[in-house]
């Protein structure tokens, strides 16, 4: 026999820290290319996933 669970009235979500400023990576710019763009944020992303990628690439 299965026994039903009463489901949470409220979700918490905790405050956000305001003083977390989040800044901009790119910027479209005259001189900046859709390419150089895509290059750039490849970049940014294997830069923090280098060792998640390697582990991917093993797979």
């Amino acid at each position: 026999m299965s026994h039903a669970q009463r489901k949470e009235d409220r979700l918490y979500i905790p405050p956000r820290d305001k003083s977390n400023i989040a800044r901009p990576k790119a910027a479209i710019g005259d001189n900046i290319s859709h390419s150089d763009q895509v290059k750039n944020a490849f970049g940014f992303g294997f830069a923090r996933y280098e060792k998640a990628m390697e582990e991917l690439s093993k797979v």
